[in-house]
């Protein structure tokens, strides 16, 4: 699988999750211990806390032999002024698990399997649960991990998505049997057209269009618009006709300790998700080239900023009452519109390519993205 499978998956999964959250309602005497895919015991994750009003989940897309986790993501939902907030974890981000030297935090999942076999801990999600907590200092409630198997017929269930394609686009891996040629502009995306989008990086003559200039960052924000758009597009009652094919596809294809109980209490708080204001995040830090402990060679490594991070998660992540929030969004009203707010390479080119005379700190910032790609 390539590396490019990231955020799509997931945060897809979680969408689809939800209606069916808000169709368990109309069951609820009769599914509420039903499995949500394979439900699974994790040590180190939080017992949820109503008084916190906190609720952390945390997204993991795995590859198709299980060995790496290319997407990871927490959201947080608050219940208290009923936002929702997603961080992005850079595959690259340098973690030290105990017992082991420097290792990419994408690495861990297979890592955690080996550890399995071994009898050093119980489910291979949990050396990941364990640095993510550390990294940003969040609780953990949940955690969702899946791969791509599911994705086109997830969106085929949900009737595709109305999307607005930025660029052309046209690419071509035989060895995946990957191809995708997609124009630029509005259309509809089926199953098939939605999955290409969400895997593009450049193209065949190895052309990086507008924000894939940055690599990871440029795919990663594209495919945030892409859920954005679909969650706003799907999160309507006309859905619960779709439980069944949604609840097959949820049920093959994902491991959580998520269970249909939990789906049912949390129905008045997803039923009040302000959809319009979904922030989107990526974990504060800085790619640096070097050898790390352990390594014999160099390579490129996310070096996570525990300041930045902080600073983050207290005024973003960290729940507020409605009050709070109300003067939040209007302290932070051009912020909260500007769609790669929370992806400072992307805004850092959006800002160059609104100057005239910005030719320069723009070259300067795709080979930055080039050479770390």
């Amino acid at each position: 699988m390539s590396r490019g499978f990231k955020i799509t998956i997931l945060l897809i999964t979680a969408a689809a999750i939800v209606f069916a959250a808000m169709l368990g309602v109309y069951a609820a005497h009769s599914i509420a211990d039903i499995s949500i895919g394979d439900t699974v015991i994790v040590q180190g994750l939080e017992k949820e806390s109503s008084n916190v009003g906190m609720v952390n989940v945390l997204l993991i897309g795995v590859d198709e032999d299980g060995t790496r986790s290319d997407t990871i993501m927490l959201a947080s939902v608050d219940g208290f002024s009923n936002r929702v907030n997603i961080m992005s974890i850079p595959r690259d981000t340098l973690v030290k698990p105990d017992g082991y030297t420097s290792q990419k935090i994408n690495a861990l999942i297979g890592i955690g399997r080996d550890a399995v076999k071994n009898g050093r801990i119980n489910e291979p999600e949990e050396l990941l649960i364990a640095e993510v907590k550390e990294l940003t200092g969040l609780p953990i409630h949940y955690f969702v991990s899946l791969d791509f198997a599911g994705f086109k017929d997830i969106i085929n269930a949900l009737d595709g998505v109305d999307f607005n394609v930025p660029y052309d686009m046209n690419y071509d891996d035989p060895t995946q049997n990957l191809h995708i040629h997609l124009k630029a502009g509005q259309q509809h995306l089926d199953g098939q057209a939605a999955h290409d989008f969400v895997r593009f990086r450049h193209n065949n003559d190895g052309s990086a269009p507008g924000e894939y200039v940055m690599g990871d960052e440029g795919r990663e924000y594209w495919q945030q618009q892409f859920i954005k758009e679909f969650v706003k597009q799907k999160f309507k009652p006309q859905y619960l006709s779709k439980i069944d094919d949604i609840f097959e596809v949820i049920s093959e294809n994902v491991r959580t300790n998520y269970t249909m109980r939990d789906l049912l209490n949390h129905l008045d708080l997803i039923q009040k998700v302000d959809i319009n204001y979904i922030g989107s995040y990526q974990l504060p830090g800085n790619s640096e080239y070097f050898t790390a402990d352990g390594h014999s060679m160099a390579l490129w490594w996310y070096i996570y900023d525990e300041k930045a991070t902080r600073e983050l998660v207290n005024s973003v992540f960290l729940p507020m009452t409605p009050e709070e929030w109300a003067n939040y969004k209007a302290e932070h009203e051009a912020e909260l519109k500007n769609s790669a707010s929370g992806f400072d390479a992307i805004s850092e080119l959006h800002e160059s390519r609104k100057s005239a005379s910005s030719s320069e700190n723009i070259g300067e910032l795709e080979n930055s993205a080039t050479a770390r790609d």
